[in-house]
């Protein structure tokens, strides 16, 4: 069929192979509004930690920061790293992201929560008092130790330390004071060690390393401890970082630090996502005591399985549409590419086969009259019996019967015509086969029979 048959559709025409497409549509975006999630919510629930604590001081930079954007981010405190899993892994808790240290334990199987990356380094800080000078763990057996309260991630790895360095049976006492306690419980005499993992910045553990009657420990073993405890990280405190003037530390302190990941669940709308990552290149892109520019956040190795879309940020950067366009504006233009990318794929394979459907659609209904008229016409020429002609006759008047009654769109009307005076043409040669006395030879020798190359 030619191009000008093609224009000439008409609108029922047009509307019988629409209709299917248009339910494809819909179906797709039923499917978006239901999964894609085209408007992201404005609300997201971090769980954080103790108060005064690394992870608060974190989760309210994120707050700030995604509050540019319209976002409300509401933190829950909790006693810290071991709750904040707890919490992402139980689906009756309405939150959507905390903070998780390495070691906490290996997914193993489907999870429903994936990394978007390490932001920070939180350092094994073991502060004591007295004469002696500690450098090693196993130094601390016999003392009275705050490891911090039960359930908190401090406790758990100062354990399973002490433990690996025989300093935590007796006469080793463990105490619980909270770190605003702690200080105030040392310089009483009630206990003589303070163990505690957080940031460099964080309040307590500034005020502790600006106090010169109080040490910290500088672990001569550090490099023995990050082989036997995978998730934690040898890291140094540089010869003057606190004091460059009194040159405080006097030489660098050696540490063991844990690596802090943020961790989502994987339902969490992707403009939300993107905003986390974003969001923890501003907060954690600079130096800071411990690590050096640009060392965070990163894609270092994970408990948990890495996000996607974490990978493609880290890879080749943000999106483009988040930079030059409104949150909410990129967001929905983000969200319709998703849907729109899958439907280009149904419909433009489906609208380069749809002339062609239309075509065999129509042609399918007349054709095969061709083919029987064809038959039909080749046994009138080849075995023709004079007293079957009722028979012949009875047989062109059902294929013409048959033709009258097909429905064909416009543009198909000349070939149905066509074929009606084909049958004529047959019916002719019928009569002048039936007439052996008064025979043309010329009408006999097919001069109106249907040309074969006609319905091939």
């Amino acid at each position: 069929m030619g191009r000008n048959k093609i224009r000439e559709l008409n609108l029922k025409a047009i509307l019988k192979f629409f209709i299917p497409v248009i339910l494809i549509i819909a179906i797709l975006v039923w499917a978006s509004y239901h999964f894609v999630q085209p408007i992201p919510p404005n609300t997201l629930v971090m769980s954080t930690g103790r108060e005064q604590g690394s992870f608060v001081i974190f989760g309210e930079r994120y707050r700030q920061v995604l509050a540019r954007n319209g976002i409300r981010v509401k933190l829950l405190p909790s006693s810290g790293a071991v709750e904040n899993l707890r919490r992402l892994r139980d689906q009756s808790q309405k939150l959507d992201a905390g903070f998780v240290q390495d070691g906490m334990g290996r997914v193993e199987g489907p999870s429903n929560l994936v990394s978007l990356g390490s932001v920070f380094y939180t350092p094994l800080w073991v502060f004591y008092n007295g004469n002696e000078t500690l450098d090693d763990l196993s130094q601390l057996r016999g003392k009275r130790i705050n490891t911090g309260p039960e359930g908190s991630s401090i406790r758990k790895f100062t354990f399973d330390l002490l433990k690996t360095a025989n300093a935590l049976n007796p006469p080793t006492t463990i105490f619980e004071f909270p770190q605003a306690a702690s200080k105030k419980a040392m310089m009483e005499g009630k206990i003589d060690v303070i163990m505690v993992f957080s940031a460099a910045d964080n309040p307590f553990v500034q005020e502790m390393l600006h106090n010169k009657d109080i040490k910290l420990m500088s672990f001569n073993q550090a490099e023995s401890y990050t082989r036997l405890f995978p998730g934690l990280s040898h890291v140094v405190l540089p010869k003057g970082i606190v004091n460059l003037t009194e040159r405080y530390p006097s030489s660098d302190i050696h540490l063991l630090a844990s690596t802090v990941n943020l961790i989502v669940r994987k339902n969490l709308h992707p403009a939300l996502v993107y905003l986390l990552l974003k969001a923890s290149v501003e907060i954690y892109n600079g130096a800071g005591w411990l690590h050096k520019g640009g060392e965070f956040p990163s894609l270092k190795t994970q408990d948990f399985p890495i996000s996607e879309q974490a990978q493609r940020f880290y890879k080749s950067g943000g999106s483009v549409l988040y930079e030059i366009l409104p949150f909410w504006a990129a967001a929905f233009i983000e969200s319709m590419l998703l849907l729109l990318i899958p439907l280009g794929v149904i419909l433009i394979p489906m609208i380069g086969i749809m002339p062609w459907l239309y075509t065999y659609r129509n042609r399918s209904k007349y054709y095969r009259w061709y083919r029987e008229l064809r038959n039909f016409e080749k046994d009138l020429t080849e075995h023709y019996r004079p007293e079957h002609f009722n028979d012949y006759q009875e047989h062109l008047d059902q294929i013409e019967k048959s033709v009258d009654r097909i429905k064909v769109s416009v543009p198909f009307y000349d070939e149905v015509f066509i074929l009606k005076a084909h049958i004529q043409m047959v019916r002719q040669k019928l009569m002048d086969l039936n007439r052996p006395l008064f025979k043309n030879p010329d009408i006999t020798n097919l001069s109106h029979s249907v040309s074969p190359e006609k319905i091939e």
